[in-house]
């Protein structure tokens, strides 16, 4: 049988027709996450993404990542984390990033490579945590236009070579230098925001700042560090520390008003947003503890000497390990609930020390009224100090998930290749 040309033609156009609508048959009942599968083969190693819950799009969830805790990072649920900050690349006063510190070694070790590497193909940017603690060596920094210059042309090469996604500045200042110190901070915060948009589209660089800037502004400028930069990352923790004279938590979200601290969360906040708009303030709260010997189990008893064993950090994970009823050689544990600061406390005594000891619990039910604090004012997101503090406990992850829901991944970063180590 002879076909001819016309015949020919006509069966090749069926053909491909029907190829057409075949196709277009099978992705109709091809789910996304099967399309991603033969796509990426390295989709198929992770959890595909869910949808992002109804009402809740465009909030940052950011979180710290210590060096310490790199190896606590199993179960860190990047399907709801949108920034992994890694802590810390120490910098000079002459704007060098120091090469020889355990926070740069770890950086560039394969372990950390591996964690980037899921981080971004979840969609979840990775930005490097620069630090400088030392108050004179700050100083001296803000005096120095060239270092200043150096340190942002660094930070943007090493971002570049390591395919990472921008920059956190954590720089904290304690001393007494006047507001004319103010210009220069804020000018190198704007210096290297510019720089690192200009090399890297799309990233971002962010500025941790002390919750008590607006009442004690120091070298801090809020409005021009606001401005100048992408997010202010609010470290709305610290209000007591381990040296406080009397038993209370680290984040009291209220009481301020009544008298009952000396400065709070939601003070704070309120504070922030007469200088910057509520959608680049990001709530930072506390994965940690505070533990204090006490004269008696009372909010704002008096804290005792360090002969009785002191004051003490704990881990979210740690006080759930190892503040509860059965602890070895406690004769009475009682628990509470401040409702001004919306913590929990748990107080419990030795009789072998004659002391009480009162632990302050950042807990499920403590971060969720923060959370929900947040969504009321609508800042930009919350974060936390810090990553791997909850162990491999669930319930943060749970929550953050109830309150913010599934994230949509950051198509921008899940393309970029991380870079191999020998490259940094």
């Amino acid at each position: 049988m002879f076909i001819n040309k016309k015949e020919q033609v006509a069966a090749i156009t069926l053909g491909l027709l029907g190829s057409i609508f075949l196709f277009v048959f099978a992705l109709k009942f091809t789910s996304i996450n099967s399309i991603q599968k033969f796509l990426s083969p390295l989709a198929m190693t992770f959890s595909p993404l869910k949808p992002l819950k109804e009402g809740k799009a465009g909030k940052e969830v950011f979180g710290f990542l210590p060096h310490w805790n790199a190896n606590k990072t199993d179960s860190i649920d990047f399907n709801v984390l949108t920034t992994l900050a890694y802590f810390d690349l120490k910098a000079t006063a002459d704007g060098q990033i120091i090469t020889d510190d355990p926070g740069y070694q770890t950086f560039k070790s394969r372990e950390m490579t591996q964690v980037f590497k899921r981080a971004h193909i979840a969609g979840t940017r990775v930005v490097a945590t620069l630090t400088m603690m030392d108050g004179s060596d700050i100083e001296t920094f803000l005096d120095d236009p060239n270092a200043q210059n150096q340190l942002a042309d660094q930070s943007v090469e090493l971002v570049q070579r390591r395919g990472i996604d921008g920059i956190n500045l954590d720089f904290e200042y304690f001393g007494g230098a006047g507001p004319e110190n103010q210009p220069k901070f804020s000018s190198f915060v704007d210096q290297l925001t510019r720089k690192m948009h200009e090399a890297v589209p799309g990233s971002k660089v962010s500025v941790s700042l002390y919750a008590s800037v607006v009442q004690s502004p120091r070298i801090y400028d809020l409005k021009s560090i606001a401005n100048a930069s992408d997010e202010v990352f609010m470290m709305a923790y610290d209000f007591a520390n381990v040296s406080s004279d009397y038993a209370m938590p680290t984040a009291p979200l209220y009481g301020h008003s009544k008298g009952k601290w000396w400065y709070d969360v939601s003070t704070a906040v309120d504070d922030f947003l007469t200088q910057m708009p509520a959608s680049k303030l990001v709530l930072g709260n506390p994965y940690y503890n505070l533990n204090f010997p006490v004269e008696q189990p009372v909010m704002k008893a008096a804290t005792l000497s360090a002969w009785t064993g002191g004051a003490q950090t704990l881990t979210y994970a740690d006080e759930k390990k190892f503040v509860k009823p059965d602890m070895e050689g406690v004769t009475e544990f009682i628990t509470g609930w401040d409702d001004d600061a919306k913590v929990s406390w748990k107080a419990y005594y030795k009789p072998s020390t004659g002391v009480w000891r009162m632990s302050f619990s950042e807990d499920k039910r403590s971060l969720g009224a923060k959370y929900d604090f947040a969504l009321s004012r609508n800042l930009g997101g919350v974060g936390m100090w810090a990553l791997g503090n909850d162990g491999d406990n669930p319930e943060l992850w749970d929550l953050l998930r109830e309150k913010f829901g599934i994230k949509l991944a950051d198509n921008n970063v899940i393309n970029k290749l991380i870079s191999d180590v020998d490259h940094i």
